[in-house]
């Protein structure tokens, strides 16, 4: 009998320089797509360089030692064929997509951008200008400059989820050069750290050969640890206004330090909770009551922001009129608060476990989900039998799970609230 189990189905190989690859063959169609990811994301910039990460990951395309920029392009563009990289909190990100006959073209590309870019000097300068420019556009909008503010009063400037003022950014940015990105490359890129998942009408062995051949004897640097401090809850709550001239209307964020890791027992726990309460700014609890009963604003939603690897804020984010900011800041407090005293509704919970696996298995249905999928649990230590073992997960998560997690990540009473627009 055949294993059509993901566990079963996904070869996995550990190349002699620490690269993790996974495989799975999907002959439905005549494609291919690749998903993966090193450690050498935003954590990583030295001090005073926080966009170093960034800026090094959006030049890799730029050239390298064999091909211009024009003619990696023309490549790719010819085959119908895509290649991206690409920096986050932790990590780079890496991504491919063609026909299957050209995975070959895929992989040795994103092997000569990540082993030999060149980073030319005109061309870091171009990116300069426009990410600068990206930046002062940012200045003029209010739910940007609310989560910056939130960010800098809940976390120390030392931590990855702290975003810097624009003007320090764009400093940090006029003064960076190519020798920066170079070191950075040559200190932060290697492939011990690395994760590659290939899904599509292939075959795991000559995959494994194509990228020995490319990407096997690529050593670097060794991967890097993480060590991150959970950042502890503030003692008291904390209020801010950030003044920007002719809004119509001013967003809020609402935000204290989250605890939440991926790593943490109860993740799924508390991503069913913040669902319920926050996720859809229609059918949610505070969409209901925020946007659909008391029709203060067209967009509410809450989350817990960039918990992965680390763990980012839990937030409520709102836009309303400026008339309006202290009954739409009352009414979603009252909101968190009897979610915390009452819990959430059991047919609440069974809608929401049904939401998440439906939505899982649709998000399972092309090659670049899979692998996504699957190197999304290589880089959490889940493996692919997590996503043969996802919809039972979610099916035993109990009512009381969910209300223990949200009594232990949401704490509206410690809450940094920050209005930023037009007011007064």
């Amino acid at each position: 009998m055949s294993d059509h189990s993901f566990a079963g189905r996904t070869k996995r190989y550990q190349l002699s320089n620490g690269l993790t690859l996974l495989v799975l063959e999907n002959h439905a169609n005549p494609t291919v797509s690749l998903s993966g990811s090193l450690r050498a994301g935003k954590y990583f910039s030295p001090a005073g360089k926080e966009r170093l990460a960034g800026l090094t990951a959006a030049m890799l395309n730029k050239g390298t030692a064999k091909r211009g920029k024009l003619e990696i392009a023309e490549a790719l563009e010819s085959a119908g064929a895509r290649a991206g990289i690409s920096a986050n909190t932790f990590n780079v990100s890496i991504s491919g997509q063609s026909l299957s006959r050209d995975l070959e073209l895929i992989v040795s590309t994103l092997a000569e951008e990540l082993r030999a870019p060149t980073f030319p000097e005109d061309e870091f300068e171009k990116l300069k200008k426009r990410t600068i420019a990206y930046i002062q556009e940012d200045l003029d909008d209010t739910r940007t400059r609310a989560y910056e503010r939130m960010s800098q009063i809940v976390f120390a400037p030392e931590s990855p989820f702290h975003r810097l003022p624009a003007e320090n950014v764009i400093a940090q940015i006029e003064s960076m050069t190519v020798d920066d990105l170079r070191e950075f490359h040559a200190a932060r890129y290697g492939a011990e750290s690395m994760i590659l998942a290939v899904v599509g009408d292939i075959e795991p062995d000559a995959v494994r050969a194509l990228i020995e051949t490319h990407l096997g004897d690529w050593r670097g640097p060794g991967a890097p640890e993480i060590r991150l401090a959970e950042t502890p809850l503030q003692p008291e709550p904390r209020r801010e206004v950030v003044v920007i001239k002719d809004k119509a209307s001013c967003d809020i964020i609402i935000g204290h330090a989250s605890r939440l890791r991926r790593s943490n027992p109860d993740f799924l726990a508390a991503v069913i909770a913040n669902n319920v309460l926050g996720h859809s700014t229609i059918s949610s609890r505070l969409g209901a009551k925020i946007r659909e009963e008391m029709g203060l604003t067209y967009g509410i939603n809450s989350s817990f922001s960039e918990s992965g690897i680390g763990d980012g804020p839990f937030i409520v984010g709102v836009s309303v009129s400026p008339e309006n900011i202290d009954l739409a800041i009352e009414t979603s407090l009252e909101i968190l608060r009897d979610y915390i005293a009452n819990g959430i509704r059991e047919h609440e919970l069974n809608d929401e476990r049904s939401s998440l696996i439906g939505s899982f298995k649709v998000g399972l249905a092309t090659n670049s989900q899979m692998a996504g999928q699957l190197s999304g649990t290589e880089l959490h230590g889940l493996g692919a039998v997590y996503l043969d073992e996802y919809p039972s997960i979610i099916a035993a998560i109990t009512q009381e799970q969910v209300n223990e997690a949200i009594r232990k990540y949401i704490h509206p009473e410690i809450a940094t609230t920050v209005i930023a627009g037009t007011i007064g």
